[in-house]
């Protein structure tokens, strides 16, 4: 070994990097078809290290990727479920059928941004209109 010291920092980093990924927020969204086209009722779970998170305060938007800037929803504000602790609800109202990413902005018990990925109405098959995604992407 030509460094110990190099490989005890990389290996010290490494360490701290699982812990930290460890206790990151996460999202689970499962979306289901509204009253109108294109617009969806979404139930989302908030955690952390497996744990729900009650009483947060969550904005949430969506973006199209593959069209940066061209298709954008405002924030809304999700709204707890009473009785349910760590789930939120709001309505989502797009503009098209695609891939989408939602973002969902964490300002209290703590500040995070996390993104989950939704593919909305690409498909004829009404089941496939139903969303359930935990592949949740944190901006930290």
């Amino acid at each position: 070994m030509k460094n110990p010291i190099t490989y005890a920092l990389a290996l010290t980093l490494i360490m701290l990097s699982s812990i930290i990924q460890a206790n990151m927020a996460k999202t689970q969204t499962s979306c289901i078809p509204h009253e109108q086209a294109l617009t969806y009722a979404c139930k989302v779970n908030l955690s952390v290290d497996t744990e729900p998170v009650s009483n947060a305060v969550i904005s949430v938007s969506a973006d199209m990727p593959s069209m940066p800037m061209a298709h954008n929803m405002r924030p809304i504000m999700a709204e707890s479920v009473a009785g349910f602790a760590g789930q939120y609800e709001f309505v989502l109202v797009l503009e098209m059928a695609g891939n989408w990413r939602l973002v969902y902005n964490i300002s209290s018990p703590f500040i995070d941004r996390l993104h989950e990925p939704l593919d909305i109405g690409t498909s004829n098959n009404p089941e496939e209109h139903k969303l359930s995604h935990d592949n949740t992407m944190a901006d930290h």
